[in-house]
């Protein structure tokens, strides 16, 4: 039972390759089913590690990874795939330089034995950019929210933008 939010975390880095080859498929409703499935395994390893106490150093690592994996997985698949055209693609450029750098500045410290902590903002930022995805993909079955979804999807990017500075002043603080 104390295993189960590494469990979740390492389905939600399964969940790539998948969404990769469904990609390629073309299997648009099953795409947005696998990652939704996947967002959802984002929740509960949280919610359990939390509550009921199942933290792990595996799952300190792993699930920032398994989080970033998965964002900078669709990001590249929309961008291929071009389901958002012109300067919106820009958006999905911003997200994963941000991921990038994010995951370049804890692994920094975690070689010193320092850790830069997920902060709430952080938590938030992986939700808004998992709504942004969600609404691209849910596009192409529900055609008439264009601007909304743009919204959702530059609103993603400006949280990023935020929590990558937070985490930015952070590691300055702890290096």
């Amino acid at each position: 039972m104390k295993h189960i939010p590494n469990i979740l975390t390492i389905l939600r880095l399964l969940a790539c390759p998948l969404l990769i080859y469904l990609f390629y498929s073309k299997k648009h409703l099953a795409i947005l089913i696998i990652f939704l499935l996947a967002c959802i395994t984002d929740f509960f390893d949280g919610y359990l590690a939390r509550k009921k106490n199942f933290n792990s150093n595996l799952g300190k690592i792993l699930d920032p990874i398994a989080d970033k994996a998965l964002i900078i997985t669709m990001c590249i698949m929309l961008i291929i795939n071009e389901n958002v055209q012109g300067i919106h693609k820009l958006a999905f450029y911003i997200i994963i330089l941000g991921e990038i750098l994010v995951t370049s500045l804890r692994f920094n410290l975690y070689i010193k034995n320092k850790s830069l902590d997920v902060s709430q903002l952080s938590k938030y930022k992986t939700f808004i950019q998992m709504i942004a995805i969600s609404s691209i993909l849910s596009y192409e079955l529900i055609p008439n929210y264009r601007l909304i979804i743009l919204f959702i999807l530059w609103f993603a990017v400006f949280t990023s933008v935020i929590s990558g500075i937070q985490h930015f002043k952070t590691y300055l603080k702890l290096k």
